[in-house]
Formats: structure tokens, C-alpha cells, sequence
């Protein structure tokens, strides 16, 4: 019986109403009846994996100016030991997780690409380029994750961190609120038996992100899930999350008006999967997100806007399309090409001659 109880997948998921933080469904897991443990509060702590790296983008995004169209080489990068700006015991040099194992294309991507494949190798890139975890654990704070739950290590950039359900789904309202955290809130208010008002709670919110940083956040996690031909009429996007030994699987998803954060693992940590194949997000949480949505906009009676967009900024200084931004730096190059005068012309043929 002790195993056949083990053999059950959990699963934590909670949605939350992004511009105001009211929970709208809780789900601590697969049956209260057997299975008397909620997976959704900060007790239930677990690795987040891939979940974390937009957090990384943002940080980079908003402190470093990249465009999500900026170009890096998927190669492995190295923190030595001894790096000043990390002080590691040992070298670090982590690789690319998925079915190709430790192979890297060794050519440059898009850091939207990079997000949407979850490679490794961009994120430690970002890391190694943001030069600490402190500028990284500022935002996150704001987007209402604790800062001693975030370890000083680079290797948060692949989700070393162990946080909760409800944790990760509050600090994704930030990306559908146009850059504003709302905590999640799900008791609005409280009153007595001669209908007295003696609670009534008031929203939390906390700016994070300026909106066009933001809004380019969005834009990546809508490529991160384009290639998938889900039946969703509202508009979306998300980024799983895959933990080491192939325990705990994440999917965040977003939409305009909702955020659904979902963990899946065993009720144990030494619950695991033998490969990555199914012990991935995109195979243990990710279903979850889509089936729960169909349902969402299936029921009428909710009232949910299948038609509603993201937030666009009116002055929005990022380019997204990667084709334009492409030809913007060509162009650059050429500008900066100095152009040589008859004279200089002479003296450079002469010197080659």
C-alpha cells in the first residue's frame, strides 16, 4: 500500500485574477479524501527550474537593455573558481538539459529563442553579464518572492531556488499586470452573522517592472509557447520549468486576465521520473494549463474575456520584431565604418604596396 500510495503524481495549482490578486481557484491536490496535504502554500517548497529564467531576462532586460532580439552564441559557459564576481569553492559550468543532452548549436540565437528552447547556456550567459544575484533578488522581491528564499549562487538562473506554488503564481501577475505586482488575496472580506463587516481586506500591489520592459517579458513567454497548436481562444503565453533527477514539473501560464501556476510531482522529493522525456513541465504541468483553460472559456457563466489582449505600452522603446531589429544593427555597423579620404586612401594603397 506504501508504494502503490507513492506511485500518485500531485499536483498544486492556484489562479489568480492579475489586476486585483483575488485567487480564484485552489487546488492543494489530487484528493483531500486520501491525500491530506496542501501543495499550494509555502509549506509544499520545491525546485523551480526553468520557471525562474524569466526573472533572469527581466533583470537583464531592464538593467542591461537588451532586446529580446539580442543575439548570443548557444555555447557552455564557465564561472571559474575563484571569479571575483562570484567567489565559487569550485567551476561551474553548466549544461544544456533536454533529450540532446549536453549539446550546444554553437551559433547565436535570439535570448527569445533561448527562452523559448530554456537553454541553459543564455541564461548563465545573462548571469555571468549581470555580474551578481542581488540585482536579480531586487526584482524578484518586488514581485513579492522573499529574498532570503533566493540563494547567492549564479546558479539560480536555472531554478536552483525552492519556492512555492503560491509564490511563483503572485510574482507572474507581474508580467499580466503591465509590470505591477498584485499579492495573491483570496479572503476579500469577512462578516458576522447580522451581516457586520468586521474584515475586509485591501489589495497589495507593488510596481516591479516599467511596462515596456514588461510588455517585452510578455512577448517573449507568448513565443515560448507559439509553436503549440493549443485550442485557446484568449491570448497567452508561458514558460515550463524542469528540476534536476526529473522530480518537479512547472508550467506558469499567462493571460490577460489570469494567471495559473501548476506544480506536479510526488508527494515525496525522491519521487522522481528516470528520464526527461516524462519527467518534464512541458509533459507533467503543461497539459494542466490548457485543459483548465478550455474549461474557463467553455463556462459562460464565468464571464471570462476570451477576447481580452496584453497591456501594450503607447511608448514602447524595445524592438520586438527580430527581422527589424536585425537590419537596425547592420545598419549600425555600417554608420560606424569610417570612410577614408583621397589622401588616406593613397597612403593605405602605399603602405600595402
Amino acid at each position: 500500500s506504501i508504494k502503490y500510495h507513492r506511485m500518485h503524481l500531485q499536483l498544486g495549482s492556484m489562479a489568480i485574477e492579475p489586476q486585483t490578486g483575488y485567487v480564484k481557484t485552489w487546488v492543494g491536490g489530487i484528493n483531500h479524501d486520501f491525500f491530506k496535504f496542501d501543495h499550494v502554500n509555502d509549506r509544499n517548497r520545491r525546485q523551480i527550474g526553468s520557471t525562474f529564467k524569466p526573472f533572469i531576462y527581466a533583470t537583464a532586460i531592464s538593467n542591461l537593455a537588451f532586446s529580446p532580439c539580442f543575439q548570443v552564441e548557444d555555447k557552455q559557459y564557465v564561472i571559474a573558481a575563484g571569479d571575483p564576481d562570484w567567489k565559487l569553492m569550485d567551476t561551474w559550468k553548466p549544461s544544456n538539459s533536454g533529450p540532446s543532452g549536453k549539446q550546444f548549436l554553437n551559433h547565436n540565437i535570439t535570448l527569445k529563442e533561448g527562452l523559448k528552447l530554456s537553454k541553459n547556456s543564455i541564461s548563465v550567459w545573462l548571469m555571468k553579464q549581470l555580474g551578481n544575484t542581488s540585482i536579480v533578488k531586487e526584482l524578484t522581491s518586488n514581485m513579492g518572492v522573499p529574498s532570503e528564499k533566493i540563494p547567492n549562487a549564479p546558479s539560480i538562473c536555472l531554478g536552483a531556488a525552492d519556492l512555492s506554488v503560491i509564490e511563483m503564481a503572485g510574482a507572474y501577475t507581474t508580467f499580466s499586470n503591465n509590470g505591477v505586482y498584485s499579492k495573491p488575496l483570496f479572503i476579500k472580506e469577512i462578516r458576522d452573522k447580522d451581516d457586520r463587516l468586521i474584515y475586509s481586506a485591501v489589495p497589495e500591489q507593488k510596481k516591479a517592472l516599467k511596462p515596456e520592459y514588461n510588455y517585452a517579458m510578455v512577448n517573449m513567454l507568448q513565443h515560448a509557447t507559439k509553436h503549440r497548436a493549443y485550442e485557446m481562444e484568449v491570448a497567452f503565453g508561458g514558460k515550463t520549468g524542469t528540476t534536476n533527477d526529473h522530480r518537479d514539473g512547472w508550467f506558469m501560464g499567462i493571460t490577460p486576465n489570469l494567471v495559473v501556476g501548476t506544480w506536479v510531482g510526488g508527494e515525496d522529493q525522491w519521487i522522481r521520473f528516470q528520464n526527461i522525456a516524462d519527467g518534464q513541465g512541458g509533459v507533467m504541468a503543461r497539459p494542466y494549463f490548457f485543459e483548465f483553460m478550455k474549461k474557463v472559456e467553455a463556462d459562460k457563466s464565468i464571464g471570462f474575456d476570451t477576447s481580452a489582449e496584453f497591456q501594450v505600452p503607447e511608448d514602447m522603446g524595445i524592438e520586438l520584431n527580430c527581422e527589424v531589429y536585425a537590419q537596425i544593427i547592420e545598419n549600425d555597423k555600417t554608420d560606424e565604418e569610417p570612410e577614408l579620404d583621397e589622401f588616406e586612401r593613397d597612403e593605405e594603397f602605399d603602405e600595402d604596396f
